[in-house]
């Protein structure tokens, strides 16, 4: 069964840079977003609103995961500078998040009506008192809405009456349904700390055991042992 959203990592930077343990803490910065990088059904007020609400749970859902896998992070508040020391400050921007037409992905799915969000993140070193270098830059793009409609689950042998394909077909349809923005920006978060997660394994910060893998654009996953 094909799966209804999928994000990827799609452009890894490491710098030359080898940090030799992990940051006290982590400060998250809220991502830039331009309001021309939206496109939704949301004007004025109502489009200030949503952006900022997706930029405060993008935020969260990354402090969530970090905290989890990588090291304690907390939100840096707006106008507070982080400070110098061992730690890491994870920013960057929304550079696309379009909404789709959930009633496309619901009547029809397989790709008609998809969402779609793009990334472009940095993981700052902040343990330098001038220069503030870039360990790793990650830019990421998925959506949602492949997997089939309730207009797939109708075939040549006959019509299905409502209630059959909500049987049938219910999985696919609520799928197309559930799938959006919310789920794109959860799911590029998971990418975004399995990379930093990834690099530090790369760099002995973490087990191997412990270690997560991200998605990359075109691959297979890799799923640790």
């Amino acid at each position: 069964m094909m799966s209804c959203a999928s994000v990827s990592v799609n452009n890894i930077q490491p710098s030359s840079m080898h940090p030799t343990k992990l940051p006290e803490r982590i400060y998250v910065e809220k991502v830039e977003a331009p309001t021309l990088h939206f496109q939704v059904n949301r004007k004025g007020k109502e489009l200030v609103k949503l952006i900022e609400s997706e930029r405060t749970q993008f935020a969260d859902d990354l402090i969530l995961r970090l905290n989890k896998h990588i090291a304690p992070a907390v939100l840096l508040e707006p106008g507070e500078k982080p400070p110098n020391g061992n730690f890491w400050l994870l920013k960057g921007s929304f550079e696309s998040v379009q909404e789709g037409s959930r009633l496309l992905r619901a009547g029809i799915g397989l790709g008609l009506g998809k969402t779609k969000m793009e990334t472009n993140i940095q993981l700052i070193d902040l343990s330098q008192q001038s220069d503030q270098p870039i360990l790793l830059s990650i830019k990421t793009t998925g959506g949602s809405g492949i997997a089939p409609g309730a207009a797939a689950a109708f075939t040549p042998i006959g019509p299905f009456v409502l209630s059959n394909v909500l049987i049938n077909a219910g999985g696919s349809v609520g799928g197309a349904m559930g799938s959006g923005v919310s789920i794109d920006r959860r799911r590029t978060a998971r990418e975004i700390v399995a990379t930093i997660s990834e690099y530090c394994v790369q760099n002995g910060l973490v087990s191997k055991k412990r270690g997560l893998h991200p998605k990359r654009l075109g691959k297979i996953p890799q799923f640790l042992n």
